[in-house]
């Protein structure tokens, strides 16, 4: 079963990510954090497979705990924000630093948005990164 840990400044959005990956079933949340340092520092003691992130964060942005993350965790990381657009240049920025997918959140409201597409976007995404390559396939 993987393993996700969510790193979100809002309770809300978190508790939304939650209750998807619950209904998707197969997904165990083994740590909620409210910033990237917590995240960083969760991501070491609980070793997930997978972090969801956001980019806007009190006390360490998105992009310096993802930075950090892929020094220390082999966990794919899926940057989740309502203010990143998959071209807006912090979702560029996320992808050259090492965010493994960016989904972003065009209206302004992650928890509106991701719910009411069931999560399907997100709990595909996890899936995706967590399958193994097919024989042959180039990474």
């Amino acid at each position: 079963m993987p393993k996700v840990l969510i790193v979100d400044d809002s309770k809300l959005v978190r508790l939304t990510i939650k209750n998807i990956l619950a209904r998707a079933e197969g997904f165990e949340v083994v740590g909620e954090a409210e910033n990237g340092r917590e995240g960083v520092d969760m991501a070491r003691e609980l070793s997930p497979d997978v972090v969801t992130l956001d980019i806007e964060m009190p006390v360490m942005d998105g992009i310096e705990c993802l930075r950090r993350l892929k020094i220390l965790s082999p966990a794919k990381v899926i940057v989740l924000s309502s203010l990143t657009h998959p071209a807006s240049p912090k979702a560029v920025e996320a992808r050259l630093v090492g965010a493994d997918a960016v989904i972003g959140k065009p209206s302004g409201s992650v928890s509106k948005d991701v719910d009411a597409s069931g999560g399907g976007l997100l709990i595909d995404t996890i899936n995706r990164l967590l399958s193994p390559a097919p024989a042959g396939a180039m990474t």
